[in-house]
């Protein structure tokens, strides 16, 4: 079977002079998806053509795939990993949430996150949790009831009867901020402030660093966000010097966390780069910079 990633000179390079003596033998992967396109009915085909071309890329993300992406991008190591659903498929979410448990199965040490949305019952959601054991739910702000995923507040897409059985479980929230200035939202903060003190047994773990590719939106929540322990962070797809800096101030080493965002996200050559007060993916096929100074190949 032909390799999922192949690594070039460059690729081997940056990791033997700059990450092997760093990353340990042992890796978890707070943020990885597993999925199968093949689960969306054809009403959902559509939309799922329509997704950028990373995602067509790869159709299915199961166990055996990651094993296969982490042994070519983490040479040697032993990666086990925290799955859940892809959010942005449609398909019946029973059997998405089955499919990542059966995933994570498959290694003692990785778990499995339940894809939840804001129509499924209490009831509903406990019995899957108690069934498959899931240590805890993944909501989307593209679920929000109200239609608007970009300036949503959280309970929009993780109403307060599903947090009320993530406390009762002791269950991580991964969440996904919506509003352009992501954590550095009056609203989110208030919303996070009043929510992990009303449901002081949810850990939540805020996916991208709070959302914060660039350390604006850190700086602006700094001082609320030192007073609230119970938050995690995970850095997947951040790769702004700056925000570490700022994180690691906030939260210290206990509670920022490695994430990949694979698939498909951590296997693109490329990076996420920051400018004002935006963000993007920068990649090999959307650039137009002159680079025949250096070595122009992307990692």
């Amino acid at each position: 079977m032909a390799a999922l990633v192949v690594t070039n000179d460059l690729d081997r390079r940056i990791w033997e002079e700059e990450l092997a003596a760093f990353v340990p033998p042992a890796v978890f992967d707070v943020h990885t998806h597993v999925y199968d396109w093949a689960m969306t009915p054809p009403e959902g085909q559509a939309k799922a053509n329509a997704l950028p071309a990373i995602w067509r890329r790869w159709p299915a993300s199961t166990a055996e795939i990651l094993d296969q992406v982490d042994a070519a991008l983490l040479p040697g190591r032993r990666v086990s990993r925290l799955c859940f659903g892809n959010p942005l498929q449609e398909c019946d979410q029973a059997e998405a949430n089955a499919f990542a448990a059966r995933q994570a199965a498959a290694d003692p040490a990785s778990a499995a996150l339940m894809l939840v949305r804001p129509s499924m019952s209490p009831d509903a959601v406990a019995t899957a949790v108690e069934r498959w054991g899931f240590l805890g739910f993944k909501p989307y702000r593209l679920h929000s009831v109200t239609g608007d995923a970009a300036e949503c507040r959280i309970t929009d897409f993780l109403p307060e009867a599903q947090l009320d059985v993530a406390d009762r479980y002791g269950l991580i929230v991964m969440l996904h901020l919506s509003k352009s200035r992501a954590i550095g939202d009056p609203e989110n903060l208030a919303d996070l402030d009043r929510l992990s003190s009303r449901f002081p047994r949810v850990r939540w773990v805020l996916a991208h660093a709070a959302r914060s590719y660039y350390d604006r939106p850190l700086l602006a929540a700094r001082e609320i966000l030192l007073r609230l322990p119970n938050l995690r962070y995970e850095i997947s797809s951040v790769c702004d010097t700056d925000v570490f800096d700022v994180l690691l101030e906030i939260a210290g080493p206990d509670r920022v966390m490695y994430g990949s965002d694979d698939l498909p996200v951590g296997a693109g050559r490329g990076k996420y780069i920051t400018f004002g007060r935006a963000w993007a993916a920068l990649d090999e096929e959307n650039h137009r910079f002159n680079l025949g100074h250096c070595d122009g190949r992307m990692t």
